[in-house]
């Protein structure tokens, strides 16, 4: 007698949708029908590596977290450019854009996010995109050669994006409303580290600026072709990039009734405020956090699999580090790096080398770290910060790494 396997749906074929797929296929083969559908005509692609992809350092294939082809062939279905316009949480039913209707038993929501919308004049022209999907690469890798480019926002994403484009030949400007770059993970002397780099690479700044109109070729263009600053300068470009942060994809669960704050709010089991339907990835919230980095989505995962087969992992926030995908900058960052006091604050710079380490030591344990040039320690401290190790007996050596101290901790 065969058992009936239980209907369980995937909305959002990104990274964590398709990735948590391909598990619970593993996992539970005998005990799930899965549905993955995503509203992008690519189906599980590493989003991490789209500023690889740009900068010309990897190829599309390089790109692929899944094996579609077998996923398909073990009876999944995938469902691509269609995406989910309703969610009826009482009779347990989807509505598909196409019309079509699916039932299910268990519902996962890992809609991700978008790119946010500056909210100034011109900012719906055609030209002004995000940086967060193929088809953002696909306007991006089709410019004309050497075009003028100008990308909001000096964060991760920003960053990233600024390199890849000057390693097409484009001219780029970016613009960051704080007064240093990467002003989240970095402070202001790795910061400037990082911005000596990246001017010599022919990236050009306007620091402590904001966007405030962007302005159209013409009466009837759908084309910007400058932005005004603050400061009242204003730039003249072919594209403008804007990577201002992330906005958590809830329409969906708001329409179906489910309980949202500035995301899917989800419990340490990842489940929603409805029954049998589980939220992951950048468009959930648990205790107040949401989630723009990998690791953490992978944690939430691997919980989400649990809960699944009525285990007891439950997920909890961690510190994550931060790294910049830029070749020829070794940047690594994590933890409370923007202490209250200088107290605690341990610092080494090596000017000539380019190197620079900042420690924050808190009540014995250390909280925070910024290395910008020399990152080889990174897993150490980080694993000091993860151990909640003490090392006040190490304090005079411990900002020359593992090696110096003289006593490691596994």
């Amino acid at each position: 007698m065969s058992l009936i396997k239980e209907n369980l749906v995937i909305v959002g074929a990104g990274m964590a949708g398709s990735r948590l797929a391909e598990k619970i296929q593993e996992e539970y083969p005998q005990r799930f029908s899965i549905t993955l559908i995503g509203e992008e005509r690519e189906v599980g692609y590493n989003r991490i590596l789209l500023s690889s992809l740009l900068a010309k350092e990897c190829v599309m294939n390089d790109l692929s977290l899944i094996d579609v082809t077998r996923f398909t062939h073990q009876k999944g279905v995938v469902i691509k450019a269609n995406p989910v316009i309703d969610i009826d949480c009482q009779s347990k039913q989807i509505g598909l854009q196409d019309g079509r209707r699916l039932g299910f038993d268990k519902l996962i929501l890992a809609t991700g996010s978008r790119s946010s919308r500056l909210v100034i004049p011109g900012a719906a022209a055609d030209n002004v995109i995000g940086f967060r999907d193929m088809q953002d690469v696909s306007v991006m890798t089709s410019l004309t050669a050497e075009s003028r480019v100008v990308v909001i926002g000096g964060g991760l994403l920003g960053l990233e994006a600024a390199v890849g484009l000057m390693k097409r030949g484009h001219k780029v400007t970016v613009l960051h409303r704080a007064k240093f770059l990467l002003n989240r993970q970095l402070d202001e002397t790795a910061a400037g580290l990082l911005l000596s780099r990246l001017s010599a690479m022919g990236i050009e700044f306007r620091l402590g600026v904001t966007s405030k109109e962007f302005h159209l070729s013409n009466k009837t263009s759908t084309q910007a072709d400058s932005v005004t600053l603050s400061t009242s300068e204003t730039i003249t470009a072919s594209l403008f990039v804007c990577a201002t942060g992330i906005d958590p994809e809830v329409s969906l669960a708001k329409k179906s009734g489910l309980i949202v704050n500035r995301a899917i709010v989800v419990n340490q089991h990842l489940e929603t405020s409805m029954k049998d339907v589980f939220a992951l990835g950048e468009c959930s919230e648990f205790e107040g956090h949401t989630f723009g980095l990998v690791a953490p989505i992978w944690d939430q995962l691997d919980c989400l699999l649990s809960s699944l087969s009525a285990g007891k992992k439950a997920f909890s926030v961690k510190p994550t580090p931060t790294k910049l995908k830029v070749s020829g900058v070794q940047l690594f960052s994590v933890g409370e790096i923007h202490p209250l006091k200088e107290e605690g604050v341990i610092q080494y710079t090596d000017r000539s080398l380019n190197h620079y380490r900042k420690l924050v030591v808190k009540e014995g344990k250390l909280v925070g770290v910024i290395l910008y040039g020399n990152v080889v320690d990174g897993g150490w401290y980080f694993q000091l910060i993860q151990n909640q190790t003490d090392v006040s007996n190490m304090l005079d050596t411990l900002i020359f790494g593992e090696a110096y101290c003289s006593k490691s901790v596994a």
